[in-house]
């Protein structure tokens, strides 16, 4: 007689497992277990600072409250591919050949914050790493040692290092803060970078200028008035991301506080409207221009200013001349400091008020 293949206990085994799934109440696929190690570190990226690499990240916070999910630790991975040799997307690479390359402790670099920071070992590659593709990733560990998911920097192409700028200079102005400097002594470049940042903190990561600047000076036209800041200027050695810059130019520092004092109004006129004057002027184009002020001396008085606040727009109408009156006007132009610049008076304007008209002669 033909058998099935099955034994006699296996029936009784498999309803035996089917009724302790049901006793438990696992119904559905099986799901991995939840991660809990710190979360993936954010802004991770690579750039080439002299003849260094720097890996740039954000500290992430812990997956959760308790005290074995702090965040113990950041750590920098490399994979280095020599010069010839075609990258390839490997996942396994980090795994197979990833070197640890730098450590941050906690006490360090603290959840939020900005860490920057050299790969020590490069000079350990041969020719110092030049010409090699860097590929470097970045996980965090927690108290328990237990990893964040590992966040990839775009690649790195070491290439021969420039000089840094020279002579570095900087002042305010009335347009904002005009920094210049010299070529390098040697190596040419592929323009120039500038970075600001407070006194006494980080400099931006990223450059003020949009793209490489081909010229030896730069308008800063962001400050805020009454702020002070420290630049520095790179040599570009290769145009486009991920940087490729010399180290930084000897660094300046500047007090952006507003001393200047906008220009002068031009175009001063004034006409008679109905009883009253109206002043037109031409509108000022200083980028902290706030207003105006306008002054008035009736019939050789004295000059005395007309609006009680800053006047807005290039208008003014003054209703207070008395009809057959002479006036003379001027207006100067405040800019947004505290307290505010106030230009020279621009020139002087005159006008004699018509007397009241006679009452209109009746016809027959």
């Amino acid at each position: 007689m033909p058998r099935s293949g099955f034994s006699a206990a296996g029936p009784a085994v498999a309803l035996a497992v089917a009724a302790g799934l049901l006793a438990c109440g696992k119904t559905g696929p099986l799901r991995p277990p939840a991660p809990h190690g710190p979360l993936p570190a954010g802004g991770v990226t690579a750039r080439q600072i002299g003849d260094r690499s720097e890996i740039a990240l954000t500290v992430p916070s812990p997956r959760g409250t308790a005290g074995s999910q702090a965040v113990a630790r950041t750590e920098i991975v490399r994979v280095g591919f020599p010069p010839g040799v075609t990258p390839q997307a490997d996942p396994e690479a980090f795994r197979v050949r990833g070197e640890p390359v730098a450590s941050v402790s906690a006490e360090h670099a603290k959840p939020g914050d900005r860490l920057a920071v050299a790969d020590p070992s490069l000079s350990s590659l041969a020719n110092g790493g030049l010409g090699w593709t860097l590929r470097y990733g970045v996980r965090v560990l927690d108290a328990k040692g237990r990893p964040s998911p590992l966040v990839v920097a775009p690649d790195l192409v070491m290439v021969p290092a420039v000089g840094p700028p020279r002579a570095t200079t900087g002042e305010a102005s009335a347009g904002g803060v005009r920094l210049t400097w010299e070529p390098p002594e040697t190596g040419g470049g592929a323009g120039y970078n500038v970075y600001r940042g407070p006194i006494g903190g980080p400099l931006a990561e990223a450059p003020l200028n949009e793209q490489p600047l081909r010229s030896t000076d730069f308008l800063d036209e962001t400050v805020t008035a009454g702020a002070a800041y420290r630049y520095v200027v790179r040599t570009v050695a290769v145009e486009g991301a991920p940087y490729h810059e010399s180290v930084s130019s000897p660094e300046v520092h500047v007090d952006a506080s507003d001393r200047f004092a906008p220009a002068p109004p031009t175009g001063l006129v004034v006409v008679q409207e109905g009883s009253a004057a109206r002043l037109l002027w031409n509108p000022g184009t200083e980028r902290d221009l706030d207003g105006y002020h306008v002054y008035r001396n009736l019939d050789g008085a004295g000059w005395t200013r007309l609006d009680p606040e800053i006047v807005r727009q290039p208008s003014f109408l003054d209703p207070g001349v008395p009809p057959g009156a002479s006036a003379r006007y001027r207006v100067t132009a405040l800019d947004r400091a505290q307290p505010p610049n106030e230009s020279a008076p621009s020139d002087e304007v005159e006008i004699q008020m018509a007397r009241e008209p006679a009452a209109p002669v009746e016809t027959p």
